[in-house]
């Protein structure tokens, strides 16, 4: 293309890559082309938005600008993509000083949909006042005599941010660094400033920083370069180049460490809310490798693992309950270290901020152990080279990487072509003292730091509400009569918009496949597996670039229900305690230096024969194919010589486990509804809701109490728990690399099962629990998360594919214009459980209750009356095939393949699955509404909400859960 000017190209051999770097010379758009053999092809195009204000101006903008554009002049083309896409990704995030507009798929044809789909929204937005008022902030008043609200997506999702403690205090800590730069402000925006910011500020915005000049671009697979160009072209030639007012500037040092104290929201009946804090330093830019790839494993070598000696020097402490701060952080123009503690009492602050310095000081003063180090670089080599983003595209992932230091002018492969940096690195680190002198000059001797604490007060969530309403009363009673009319009119449009679906013409101008692009026939990896005694040995010979992936299955079905609960901790009983070998701290450094690492995750759902559970517990490994010696000598100390004698180090686990699933609640609160209702119907679900939910959160409450008072009690149960799961007497194992690697790899797991013990355990019938069929679950937040669900089996429902394809349909059309447009929440989903049978609604940062309740139970009419063109019903196929054939890496895959083996799912039930939903028609949908329309005629309801929330609404069950 001549107006584009090829700048470099680099064979990056480390990601067998060919990297090609083009300037559009008419705007100066800057575009990395990456070339491989990856089919899960990838584009980016993000600006650099630095906000001068808290009115969220940049989020909103990202909101909107999906809205409808020049050419595809839909409300919600963002939505319909999602519907009618075999899309890998699709989404929109705004960061502190940029926004980015991702997509990726593994379908040619798809993938240049989106990308001219996502071109036109940037460059060529209908960013009108009404979606304005919509995604950001507007005055709502459908009759003269309501109060007046504010209303808007944005404006609404920042509410239940600011109810997170967590959030709060990262956003806080932040701000404390960078006073006078773009950093010092909150791009998502402050729900009590949005409201200042203009139509006319926001169009601005968009025409100054929304232009090629200001873009930074990327594809990325195995999709033609020459289309690549083509596709950008026809966009970017329409520009000539500008000076984009995005300048960021960097934050002069502070003479003096700065401290500051800021209030958080906790439930009037908490009964010992505590502070928490953080200890933050403002660091170098991250434009360059070198510097980024030292900070990374300083990090590593400071918090990375349980044994790391800051994180080892707090949690033993005893000062608090488990760490706040994120370590390092990116992706500002300056980095920043951030740690700290939660759960600590107001005269044990000034006790943990010295223990940060102090800990410090003293890895100076007596250096570093050589094995933290070695153990951090092993890690981080692994990582790279493994490339494993899980089920975040690659091509994505190394866009990220890259714009850490590509958006403030850095070469875009300084930070992804990783050999040569690792390799400069990986002798730095051999000098002496190399990174003991970085904490002397960057942390010690670094006066640019801020400590900042945040105090709970039980006051703060209904000041805020109080406030909100007075100043609108107030702004009301100070309208004229016809500001009032002119604000009940806008309303009133608004709505009116939002009821009215796009006309067919303009549905028609968005690209759709057609239904002969999708794939027929499913596709499964090659699982081989035999027996070996008592245990099963699962093979997947998948291509892994020479590592292995082992997992255990391990059987916790007979478990008694007083025992299950302690599943949620089995990862950390056996990684984190120590073995009678060796002790937690050897252990951890032990794993990080032979391995990728090893972890655990529960596997708890219902078998095909419904009547029965799959409750597993994977403890997962992975390593390079040179160490299997060193992982499975590991696996073979953490089960047969574990040490659970340790009741401080047990007591600070189940600490941290509390705290990080309280800290989830608020964040995930549709989580935690549907898990809640799910575990109504099934055993198995029960168990996930008693592993994972607000009821793990109760028994661990529970469980630090009985560490107190009857330890021996405790650890006796942690010995007959590990005495009855490790066996090899229904133990499962998967394996997954190369083909002639397997040779070698399964004799050498075959003698490693020769030495656990074979016990018979008699299996247990898990119970499914009792909960309120309406229940409110009580936190001090400013915004909900309301659930329903019922069981459509109890109703006589028989599974159909179709089931796929109207879940999908209803989140994308129905919930997504009834709960997101008009009722303003975050996000409103649904699911169907198709083996319990469970079908659950859920909405996120939701400003509503009652309203959304009535949705929901509204859904079986709306499916009733559906008509779908062929069009539309095309879509929804689409929109389903791809949720089925989701690009997975080989680990994934693996994992995949042995959980259908698990719970009895065959290839010909998959297949039979795939061609109902093929064949899925508009009759399907009818039926299916009437079954909802009495299945939801009484639902049961599970609602994350505040105390006056869950009374107005009449919920039955109030429960204290913050």
């Amino acid at each position: 293309m001549s107006t584009f000017k090829q700048l470099n190209e680099t064979y990056i051999a480390e990601l067998d890559t060919t990297a090609v770097i083009y300037q559009h010379l008419p705007t100066g758009a800057e575009i990395l082309s990456l070339r491989n053999t990856d089919e899960n092809k990838c584009f980016g195009i993000a600006f650099r938005t630095p906000p001068s204000d808290s009115t969220g101006i940049a989020h909103i903008l990202e909101h909107t600008v999906l809205c409808g554009s020049e050419k595809y002049p839909v409300k919600d083309p963002f939505v319909q993509l999602l519907k009618g896409s075999l899309q890998t990704f699709l989404n929109a995030f705004t960061y502190p000083d940029k926004t980015c507009y991702p997509v990726a798929s593994t379908n040619l044809k798809d993938f240049h949909n989106l990308v001219n789909v996502y071109l036109d929204a940037v460059f060529k937005p209908r960013i009108t006042r009404d979606f304005f008022m919509q995604e950001g902030w507007h005055y709502h008043l459908e009759e003269l005599d309501h109060p007046l609200e504010y209303k808007g997506v944005v404006y609404n999702e920042m509410k239940g941010v600011y109810s997170s403690p967590e959030s709060v205090l990262m956003e806080a800590s932040q701000q404390s660094l960078f006073p006078d730069t773009t950093y010092g402000l909150d791009s998502g925006g402050k729900p009590e400033i949005i409201p200042q910011l203009t139509y006319e500020a926001f169009k601005e915005f968009h025409s100054t920083l929304y232009h090629p000049s200001n873009a930074r671009i990327i594809f990325y697979g195995d999709d033609p370069e020459e289309q690549r160009l083509q596709l950008l072209a026809d966009y970017l030639d329409a520009y000539q180049k500008i000076d984009s007012p995005s300048t960021i500037n960097l934050q002069p040092a502070f003479a003096q460490p700065k401290r500051i104290t800021r209030a958080y929201a906790v439930s009037e009946n908490e009964p010992d809310p505590t502070p928490m804090f953080t200890l933050n330093w403002a660091l170098p830019s991250p434009t360059s490798a070198e510097t980024l790839f030292t900070f990374t494993l300083l990090d590593h070598i400071l918090l990375g693992t349980p044994a790391s000696p800051l994180r080892k020097a707090l949690i033993e402490s005893g000062l608090g309950e488990d760490l706040t701060g994120g370590g390092l952080e990116t992706h500002l123009k300056q980095m920043v270290f951030s740690v700290g503690l939660k759960g600590v009492q107001n005269e044990n602050l000034e006790k943990a901020e010295s223990l940060i310095l102090q800990t410090l000081k003293q890895l100076v003063t007596d250096g570093i152990d050589p094995q933290d180090i070695e153990a951090a670089i092993n890690s981080y080599e692994f990582d790279l080279r493994e490339n494993n983003s899980g089920g975040f595209p690659r091509g994505l992932a190394l866009w990220l990487k890259s714009l850490n230091g590509w958006i403030y002018g850095a070469d875009p492969l300084e930070l992804i072509a990783f050999e040569k940096p690792l390799q400069q690195i990986k002798t730095a680190a051999q000098k002496p003292a190399f990174f003991e002198k970085i904490i002397r000059m960057h942390f010690l001797n670094n006066h640019h730091r801020s400590t900042v604490i945040l105090q709970p007060d039980p006051n703060l969530s209904a000041e805020i509400e109080t406030a909100e309403e007075q100043k609108l009363a107030r702004l009301k009673e100070e309208m004229s009569s016809a500001e009032l009319l002119e604000i009940q009119q806008q309303t009133k449009a608004l709505l009116t918009l939002q009821e009215t679906p796009d006309s067919d013409t303009a549905i028609a101008t968005l690209p759709l496949l057609n239904r002969a692009d999708l794939e027929t026939t499913i596709k499964s990896p090659i699982r081989q597996q035999h027996t070996h005694g008592q245990l099963t040995i699962l093979e997947h010979p998948l291509f892994t670039n020479g590592i292995l992936y082992l997992d255990l299955g391990i059987n916790l079905n007979v478990l008694t229900p007083d025992e299950i609960p302690y599943a949620s901790l089995l990862g950390n009983l056996y990684l984190e305690m120590g073995t009678k070998k060796e002790d937690y701290s050897q252990l951890s450094q032990r794993i990080a230096t032979h391995t990728g690492g090893i972890y655990g995750t529960p596997y708890t759902v219902p078998h095909e024969d419904k009547n029965e559970s799959v409750l597993r517990f994977f403890i997962r490994g992975k390593c390079m194919l040179s160490k299997t010696d060193e992982l499975l000598a590991i696996y073979s100390d953490i089960l047969l010589h574990p040490r659970f004698d340790n009741a401080d180090r047990f007591k600070q686990i189940v600490l941290e486990h509390k705290a990080d699933l309280e800290s989830s609640i608020i964040p995930r609160g549709h989580s935690a509804v549907m898990s809640r209702l799910k575990a109504h119907d099934h055993p198995a679900h029960t168990v996930t809701e008693q592993i994972g939910g607000i009821d793990a959160l109760f028994f661990a409450r529970k469980l630090l109490q009985e560490i107190e008072t009857d330890w021996p009690v405790v650890q006796e149960r942690l010995h007959t728990i590990h005495q009855k799961i490790i066996s090899t007497n229904d133990l499962l194992i998967n394996l997954t690399a190369d083909t002639s690697a397997l040779k070698t790899i399964t004799p050498k797991v075959e003698q490693f099962t020769a030495q656990l013990p074979n016990t018979k355990e008699t299996p247990q019938q898990p119970i499914t629990g009792h909960f309120s069929a309406s229940e409110a679950l009580l936190v001090p937040s400013r915004i909900n998360f309301v659930g329903a669900a019922a069981n459509l089996y109890s109703h006589g429902y028989q599974l159909h594919g179709s089931s796929l394809v109207i879940t999908r349909y209803l989140q994308t059309a129905w919930l997504w214009e009834k709960i997101r447009v008009q009722g303003g929440a975050y996000g409103g989903m649904c699911a169907f459980d198709q083996r319990s049978g469970t079908f659950s609604f859920a909405s996120y940062r939701d400003p509503n209750l009652e309203s959304s309740i009535e949705v929901y139970q509204q859904t079986g009419q709306f499916l009733q009356e559906l008509k779908l063109d062929e069009a539309e019903l095309t879509r929804a196929l689409i929109g389903a095939i791809g949720q089925l054939d989701s690009h997975l890496l080989p680990d994934a895959k693996a994992l995949t393949s042995t959980k259908r083996h698990l719970i009895g799912y065959s290839d010909d039930q998959r297949q039979q699955f795939r061609d109902q939903v093929l064949a899925t028609n508009q009759h399907h949908f009818h039926q299916f509404g009437e079954l909802l329309t009495q299945a939801f005629k009484n639902p049961r309801l599970a609602v994350l909400c505040d105390r006056e929330s869950a009374q107005k609404a009449g919920l039955k069950t109030l429960t204290e859960v913050l």
